[in-house]
């Protein structure tokens, strides 16, 4: 059995008097919107942060049925221009037979600043390793980028992928290759690929 004066008591009463309150209340969209617009109160407690969530329920629940397909038809709409994720075709911006220890550039910096992913894949044929370092950039300028994490190693006669995700992202984007030993055979291709 419940206490009288216990947090359930308390939840299980303001919950019927919520209930009681939308079925005698008229509906007030005013109300509603200022509600849905407005910065939450201070939700320090679980008692506020319950009468705030009730509260936004019980101006749902007065939604009329010709609302509730308006709302519906809104959100698919948003919906469907957000979801679709196109790749782009595979773009080579980098294929060197490399014969001298240095660093390289990619030959361009991918403009970034409006994809959703990015994916680098790295072909080695070279017979010396080498270290494979995404740069970013506000701006289309390899000069000035920095390192987006830390150098992958691609080992000789090897190959590899890189991916970059929002939690990456700069504006612009390549790669800065370096090989410490000069290599004598082979050829080394990047692609990237975006996903808008």
């Amino acid at each position: 059995m419940v206490q009288q004066n216990s947090p359930t008591t308390k939840l299980v009463a303001g919950s019927l008097q919520t209930v009681l309150d939308v079925i005698t209340t008229p509906f007030d969209w005013r109300r509603c919107i200022a509600m849905a617009l407005a910065a939450p109160p201070d939700l320090s407690s679980f008692e506020q942060k319950l009468d705030y969530i009730i509260q936004l329920l019980q101006a749902l629940v007065q939604l009329s049925g010709e609302q509730v397909n308006l709302l519906d038809q809104i959100l698919k709409k948003e919906i469907e221009m957000l979801t679709p994720w196109v790749a782009s075709e595979p773009e080579l911006i980098f294929d060197e037979e490399i014969r001298t220890a240095g660093t390289f550039y990619s030959y361009k910096m991918v403009d970034f600043r409006n994809a959703k992913r990015l994916v680098f894949k790295v072909n080695s044929t070279l017979d010396q390793g080498t270290l494979i370092q995404p740069i970013g950039n506000v701006f289309d300028d390899k000069e000035l980028a920095t390192d987006i994490n830390g150098a992958w190693p691609c080992p000789a006669n090897s190959r590899l992928s890189i991916g970059l995700a929002w939690g990456d992202w700069m504006g612009y984007v390549g790669i800065r290759i370096t090989t410490a030993v000069a290599p004598t055979l082979g050829r080394l291709s990047i692609w990237d690929v975006i996903q808008k």
